[in-house]
């Protein structure tokens, strides 16, 4: 249970302890992405209609989504990491 809490803090949350909007996003739009791309599949599957381009249109969409908040979380917690480094660089420094 320990683990699973490091990893909701460490992917879900910002660096203050707050939920971040991006990652819930993310999280949101992964869980939406999954979903559709079941739906289509299964539908096509059992009715054996042909795929709708539409719900592939929108199962993309998700998953760029995804992708897309993915990346700036990832690009935020280096900023931060970097900011806060160069921060304690300063502080040594300083003195």
């Amino acid at each position: 249970m320990n683990f699973l809490n490091q990893i909701i803090n460490d992917t879900l949350k910002n660096h203050h302890g707050k939920w971040s909007r991006k990652s819930l996003t993310m999280f949101f739009s992964f869980v939406m992405a999954v979903i559709v791309g079941l739906w289509i599949v299964m539908i096509h599957y059992f009715t054996e209609r042909p795929v709708n381009q539409y719900a592939i249109q929108v199962f993309y969409g998700f998953l760029m989504l995804s992708g897309g908040t993915s990346a700036l979380t990832v690009w935020d917690k280096i900023r931060d990491n970097n900011q806060a480094a160069d921060s304690n660089t300063n502080k040594d420094i300083l003195g």
